[in-house]
């Protein structure tokens, strides 16, 4: 910490005086100390610097006031006059003016050089450094022993809190405070919880500091495992930056450890998916009751996610998360490359909450049980299939209403449109005579001639000239009803219908 000028007056045999001083200048903190008799020393000096004078630059008193006046420009928070060097006693109107100012006034006896004060603020400044390095040493170990204790994530955030005098949180891969120990959470405004989400978002190590609060991420930049809140950042010294630092460190070796953990349970919730799909539902309700609390209740909502293989694990410990805090609100396992969500009915929007903060996109179906579960994951798999970034979340229900046809949306299907419409698509570019376009507008029109050939604007002879060109070109009757429909279906999958 700086040195002020309280600790000097403290020194004996500096012999200093306070002339002009109350109690907040005495305690204003000094970067360093200068000596100078020029007539403006301030473009040698930094804002934090004491000053000590003669008074040889003076021609006469009323140079003293403009003197001080460049001094309060500079920053100067203090100044020391060399008496008996000059004049004797300081000059009242150096006084008048370091109180007008805010500026801190001591006498410096003839039998004190500067240079020694200038060598009590280095040696106090020494002695301060070495403090603050011990103390780090001492406090870094104190942490260690509190890791090694049965609850040692939440030991070490108690012995962090406790040394630095400061609040302290662990924020989970969600954005929200995951574990205080006992100490108080620091003040976690809106703008404070919406850094922490964006620096989680970002995926990246980071540090970053809202409303006094100080943010530094937790694990690797591949894999998040949280965010370290600390309070009164303000008050933080490299010291304390140190500690917290080491904290950081250790809270990610605890949370990559769980994370060991949380892969057995991965696996394990699969499995019990599985059992669940084969109708065991005894077996994985007493299962869940015993580890996470009872399966949500009937009736339930029930959604499959597309997760990206660099986003599962945040996924999952979201997951997880939602789990130890809703106890029996919230079912999820792994299904291959997807991971299967079962929450009641009346919490559905737990499962838009996770897909918007991960970024993720999937399907929903609503109103089922765990007698129909195997149905339901299907349907919901189906309604993923249609997610987008621009639509995250797909309701089957929406799908449902759209009719079988909208299912003709994958790339297999796209790709055996495209080849049944192959001969009309060569035909019209080498003749320009728009069979794909009739076609569509007459099947549009429940293949009434009139009703096509209006749309179209070409008589309804043309419009029947075109179909028997389109039914030789395709090698299809299409006075049947079987090869109308084929015809429909492949001209929805390839969107243009």
């Amino acid at each position: 910490m700086p040195v002020t000028l309280a600790q000097m007056l403290a020194v004996p045999a500096l012999g200093l005086r306070a002339v002009a001083a109350d109690a907040e200048a005495l305690a204003r903190p000094w970067q360093w100390v200068h000596s100078s008799d020029l007539s403006d020393p301030t473009p040698f000096l930094s804002p934090g610097d004491a000053l000590l004078t003669t008074g040889t630059q003076w021609p006469d008193d009323a140079a003293i006031a403009p003197w001080v006046e460049r001094l309060a420009a500079a920053g100067v928070p203090a100044v020391g006059f060399g008496t008996e060097v000059v004049r004797a006693g300081t000059p009242a109107e150096l006084e008048r003016a370091c109180t007008a100012h805010g500026i801190a006034l001591f006498e410096v006896p003839y039998r004190t050089p500067f240079i020694a004060v200038a060598r009590a603020v280095a040696d106090a400044e020494e002695r301060e450094r070495y403090a603050r390095v011990r103390w780090s040493l001492e406090t870094q170990r104190a942490i260690a022993v509190a890791a090694l204790k049965a609850d040692g994530l939440a030991a070490t955030l108690d012995e962090l809190a406790r040394r630095i005098d400061a609040p302290v949180a662990l924020l989970g891969p969600d954005g929200e405070v995951a574990l205080t120990g006992r100490s108080p959470a620091p003040a976690l405004t809106p703008a404070v919880l919406a850094a922490a989400r964006r620096l989680l978002a970002e995926g990246r190590r980071a540090a970053t500091t809202v409303d006094g609060t100080a943010l530094q991420t937790v694990g690797r930049s591949d894999a998040l495992r949280g965010i370290l809140a600390v309070g009164d950042a303000a008050a933080h010294d490299d010291a304390v930056r140190a500690v917290v630092t080491s904290v950081v460190a250790m809270a990610g070796l605890a949370l990559e450890r769980d994370r060991t953990l949380a892969r057995a349970i991965d696996h394990l919730r699969t499995g019990l998916l599985a059992a669940l799909l084969r109708g065991e539902r005894e077996l994985v309700a007493s299962t869940s009751r015993a580890l996470w609390g009872p399966l949500p209740e009937e009736p339930l909502a029930v959604a499959v996610l597309d997760v990206l293989a660099a986003q599962r694990a945040g996924v999952l410990e979201l997951l997880e998360t939602r789990v130890e805090r809703s106890r029996g609100g919230l079912f999820h396992a792994r299904d291959g490359g997807r991971i299967v969500i079962a929450v009641p009915e009346a919490r559905a929007d737990l499962v838009a909450e996770i897909v918007e903060r991960t970024r993720v996109t999937g399907g929903l179906v609503r109103g089922t049980d765990y007698a129909s579960l195997a149905g339901a994951v299907d349907d919901a798999g189906r309604a993923a299939d249609r997610a987008s970034a621009a639509h995250p979340l797909v309701d089957f229900a929406s799908v449902r209403d759209d009719g079988v046809l909208a299912s003709l949306s994958g790339d297999d299907t796209r790709r055996i449109a495209a080849a049944v419409l192959a001969p009309l698509d060569e035909h019209d570019a080498r003749t320009g005579d728009q069979l794909v376009r009739t076609l569509a507008e007459w099947l549009g029109a429940d293949a009434v001639a009139e009703a096509a050939a209006a749309r179209l604007g070409v008589h309804r002879h043309t419009l029947r000239a075109r179909v028997a060109r389109a039914e030789g070109l395709l090698g299809r009757d299409l006075k049947a009803f079987p090869a109308r429909a084929e015809l429909w279906a492949a001209l929805v999958a390839a969107g243009r219908a």
